[in-house]
This record gives C-alpha cells, sequence and structure tokens, in this order.
C-alpha cells in the first residue's frame, strides 16, 4: 500500500477503511510538558520527527463563564463582576462575584502554585464552591451565559488545523452538558442529589447546558469543520453515574450531537477515560464514530477484545495501553507485550488507533517511550503490510 500522511491514516481508521500501518495517537501533553516546558502544536510536531506519532490534537472555540481558569471569561452584557483574591495555606483562592439583573452568584477556586513537583506538572484547581447552588441561582445563571456566537474564536482553530497540517487531525472540542459546564457551575454530588430528589432542577441544569452545546455545535459545523471531539468524561461511570441514568439522560443528547455532526457529513470522536464497558453498546447506539480511551484495568474496565466483538464493528477504537501501570512504570518488554497485543486484537479487521489511556505522565522514562513508539511503528506495520 502507497505510504499515506498520517492525516489520511486517521481519517481511513475512523472510517474502518485500510491502513498502510496502523494509526498511532498517544495522548502525549503532560509528558511534553516535563521535557520540553510546552504541549503546543510545535511540540507536538517535533516530538512526530523523532517518533512516528499521528498528531490528533483539539481545541475549544468557546470561553465558558463556568472556566476553571484565573480568567473570569466572558459575561453577557448588563452583568457585573467582582474578583477577590486570598491564601490558604499553599493554595491561592479565587472567588468571582457575579452581579446580574436577577440576582447575585459567586464560586470561590483554589489555584495550587506552578512549577511545584508536589502537584504535577499541570495541577488541576479545585472548586470549592459553585455558581448553582439551589434553584434561585438558575435565572442569575442564564443572565450570565453570552450567546455562543459572541464568544467563538474560530480564528485560533483555523491557525492550528493550518499548523497541524497533514501530520495529523485537527478536532473542534465540544464539551458534553456536564464536562466544564454543568460539573463546573454545580457540585458533582449535588447534581446526583438532585436526580433523584430534586429531578427538575437536574433536568432544568441539564437542558440549559446541553441546549449550549448544541448551538455551539451548530456555529462550529456552519463555520466549517468537520471532526468533533465529543468530551464527555463527566458523565462517566467513574464519575458515579449508573447506566441506567446514561440510558435515560445522557445517550438521547449524545444521539442528537452525532445527528447533527453527520448531517454536515462529519464525524465524532467520544472522550471517556474512565470505565465505560457498561455504556459501550449505548455509545454505539448513538452514533459516534470513534470512542477513547478504553482504559483497561485496574483503572479502567475495558477487555480489548470484548469491546471489539460488541461495538467494533460500528465504532472505530481508540487508545487502550496502560499510561500508568505499563508506560511508565513497566519494563520495555511489557510494552512491547502490551502494543503487540493491542494490535493482534483490535487491528485486523481495521477501525482501531493505537493510543493511550490517558497523557503519558512526567517521568515515565525515556526508554519505555522509545519501547511504546518502537513497538507501535514495528507491529502497526505488519498489520497494515497484511491489510
Amino acid at each position: 500500500m502507497v505510504e499515506m500522511t498520517s492525516r489520511e491514516r486517521i481519517v481511513a481508521a475512523y472510517r474502518h477503511e485500510p491502513v498502510d500501518r496502523v494509526p498511532l495517537s498517544p495522548r502525549v501533553w503532560a509528558w511534553l510538558l516535563s521535557v520540553e516546558g510546552a504541549d503546543d502544536v510545535a511540540a507536538h510536531l517535533r516530538l512526530a520527527k523523532r517518533y512516528p506519532m499521528d498528531i490528533q490534537l483539539s481545541r475549544n472555540p468557546f470561553q465558558h463563564v463556568t472556566t476553571l481558569d484565573r480568567v473570569v471569561g466572558p459575561v453577557a452584557p448588563g452583568v457585573r463582576v467582582d474578583v477577590k483574591e486570598w491564601r490558604e495555606a499553599r493554595l491561592t483562592m479565587v472567588r468571582r462575584t457575579f452581579h446580574t439583573p436577577a440576582g447575585t452568584l459567586s464560586d470561590v477556586t483554589g489555584y495550587p502554585p506552578a512549577h511545584d513537583p508536589d502537584f504535577g506538572v499541570q495541577p488541576n484547581p479545585v472548586r470549592v464552591e459553585f455558581l448553582v447552588k439551589t434553584r434561585d441561582d438558575l435565572d442569575a445563571l442564564r443572565c450570565l451565559m453570552p450567546p455562543p456566537r459572541s464568544v467563538a474564536d474560530f480564528e485560533s482553530c483555523r491557525r492550528m488545523e493550518a499548523e497541524i497540517g497533514d501530520r495529523g487531525l485537527f478536532l473542534v472540542e465540544i464539551p458534553s452538558p456536564l464536562s466544564h459546564r454543568g460539573g463546573w457551575a454545580c457540585s458533582m454530588q449535588d447534581l446526583m442529589v438532585w436526580y433523584h430528589v430534586d429531578r427538575r432542577l437536574f433536568d432544568d441544569v441539564f437542558e440549559l447546558f446541553r441546549g449550549q452545546m448544541l448551538e455551539e455545535t451548530r456555529l462550529t459545523l456552519d463555520a466549517g469543520f468537520r471532526y468533533i471531539f465529543a468530551n464527555y468524561y463527566y458523565e462517566s461511570l467513574s464519575a458515579g453515574w449508573s447506566p441506567a441514568i446514561w440510558r435515560e439522560v445522557f445517550q438521547p443528547t449524545l444521539r442528537e450531537l452525532c445527528e447533527l455532526v453527520h448531517g454536515y457529513g462529519g464525524m465524532v470522536n467520544f472522550y471517556d477515560d474512565g470505565k465505560c464497558a457498561g455504556i459501550l453498546e449505548l455509545v454505539a447506539e448513538a452514533g459516534v464514530d470513534v470512542l477513547q480511551t478504553l482504559t483497561p484495568p485496574p483503572v479502567g474496565d475495558i477487555d480489548l477484545a470484548e469491546a471489539k466483538r460488541r461495538i467494533g464493528r460500528r465504532v472505530s477504537l481508540m487508545g487502550y495501553v496502560d499510561l500508568l501501570y505499563v508506560i511508565k512504570l513497566g519494563t520495555p518488554e511489557l510494552i512491547d507485550r502490551a502494543v503487540r497485543e493491542a494490535i493482534e486484537t483490535a487491528a485486523p479487521s481495521g477501525g482501531f488507533i493505537l493510543g493511550t489511556s490517558d497523557s503519558i505522565r512526567e517521568g515515565t522514562p525515556e526508554e519505555n517511550i522509545r519501547a511504546y513508539f518502537g513497538a507501535a511503528l514495528k507491529y502497526g506495520r505488519e498489520m497494515g503490510s497484511k491489510a
């Protein structure tokens, strides 16, 4: 087979078409930050010159008022914002107070110190007070949220897509109703309790962010982008939701997203880095084109052969190799075996992209990095030659 570009190889795998070798798209942002101090496109391209990586990167062109970032983010007209900072132990605490025509909302987030190894290479902020505490906060929350069209930044997406070029695939990230939206505006514990004891409040919150998600998707598709990265890890079974709730609440909205994207000729890459064996059919029936990260035990629960048998004819599978117990803490021999078994299990009938259960972490030995990419190229080429 003629050698493909990385973009051609990835898209062919998305479509279950023959490839010259198994695409290799590990998540590497954490490792790149630790060794290069950056995880941007340029850093990925430099890594791709050393190793046979098929880059897949995404960007969210919309700013959300629920953000965990230090910046306040855009707010609707008529809203005044006050920001107060103080220290608690090693964290910088930030209170944002929003004065809206429908009332006042506030949240508090703790930020770990940057460049402190005790907190990791890119420590997550911790929200300790949420914007929405009761039903009375919903009208004010609606007042906060500017129309998606007014905050869209598609130019940065176009630049990123152009920078990647044929060396990979660019996707626009559209978070789910909970990921980076409802799960940052409300406590996840509150959302789960409301589902059972105040279903109307849960539904009202979910519907607000569902509408925002679908409107952003339409704007993205109208702007000419066709590959969507659907970030759904706040709806994960690992977050505490059940397959029954998934079928009732989350699957219908995911199906709406997929139908909208497919109506434009696009494709959906669905992301859940937790346990998902219990929802494989639900995700496939919703219409996603790609499922990642297929996290195996002990962190996840995916048996790759079983996932291939259950949904592999309908959905391309991406990811799988354990970032911690195999790539970081394992031996080169273990890595070689894990990569070979993954490719032999999932690649023969097409629709497989080798990756990782999440980003390769800081502190991973260089020899293990070489072993992972070396095995992926060796066994991926062998499988491609049989296609």
